[in-house]
């Protein structure tokens, strides 16, 4: 069995077709509810470039595995995941290609279930301030250098502090959590934003910016899983601080993981 690589939809639309299918004999790719939210809605030229290389891939369904997670009191192994084979439609990479009603239901499904909650959930967020599961003292990081916020997030490796986020979670399963676990992974993901989003709007007067916030919900799902597996491929590599981007998060957090660019 080919091991898995969680692929965004940068990588998909940044990777020639050549890249993708050499990528293909090596991984099996994964993607997330977020790709098909992000990719199959009517505008043809973003959808025919994201899918132009993919063929075969599997679905991940974060939701699924992390209720599973919490209602059985253990990790579920990657390899019993449920991830059904899926192929693209060719249909799909033609101009004239529109969601059936069904498919159109099951993308405002997401929107309502996923997308709008967890746009509330930053909005209040950043209106009420405070992260959980660090001292007062350990927050004057985000104000601080680049170095000293860094630092603050690289805390976020550590098994004491996810233990200690998810115990001011009321997560059920505290003592039993770590690595190996999707909700260590997802507690480690949204932690992570929280730190970004306290240090790119510090004051309330900041002037937020709403589509790159929900960019980030959608982030969270692949990050989430590529930590998990140990594998993401994006192109949202860059190093300038201050866009805190995926592939930065993704070195930040899992050191000996395999990140992979679009060349």
């Amino acid at each position: 069995m080919k091991p898995p690589l969680v692929i965004d939809k940068s990588f998909a639309q940044g990777a020639t077709q050549s890249r993708l299918q050499t990528l293909s004999t090596t991984f099996s790719f994964w993607v997330p509810s977020a790709f098909y939210y992000e990719v199959f809605d009517n505008d043809s030229k973003k959808r025919k470039s994201a899918l132009k290389g993919i063929g075969r891939f599997q679905r991940f369904d974060l939701a699924t595995v992390l209720l599973k997670e919490k209602q059985t009191g253990k990790p579920i192994p990657i390899g019993e995941i449920d991830t059904p084979f899926l192929e693209v439609n060719p249909d799909t990479l033609t101009s004239d290609w529109q969601m059936t009603p069904e498919q159109s239901d099951a993308f405002q499904q997401y929107k309502r279930r996923v997308v709008e909650p967890w746009m509330t959930f930053w909005k209040k967020f950043l209106d009420r301030r405070g992260n959980i599961g660090f001292s007062e003292s350990e927050l004057t990081a985000i104000r601080g250098t680049d170095e000293d916020f860094s630092v603050l997030c690289a805390t976020l490796c550590e098994e004491k502090r996810i233990k200690r986020i998810a115990d001011e979670l009321a997560f059920p399963h505290v003592s039993l959590l770590n690595e190996s676990w999707l909700y260590y992974r997802f507690f480690q993901t949204l932690t992570f934003q929280a730190l970004v989003l306290s240090r790119r709007y510090q004051n309330d007067i900041d002037k937020r910016n709403f589509e790159r916030i929900e960019h980030d919900v959608q982030d969270i799902e692949y990050l989430t899983i590529g930590l998990h597996v140990g594998s993401l491929a994006t192109a949202e590599t860059s190093k300038k601080f201050s866009n805190a981007s995926m592939g930065w998060r993704f070195r930040l957090l899992a050191p000996d993981g395999r990140l992979i660019t679009p060349e």
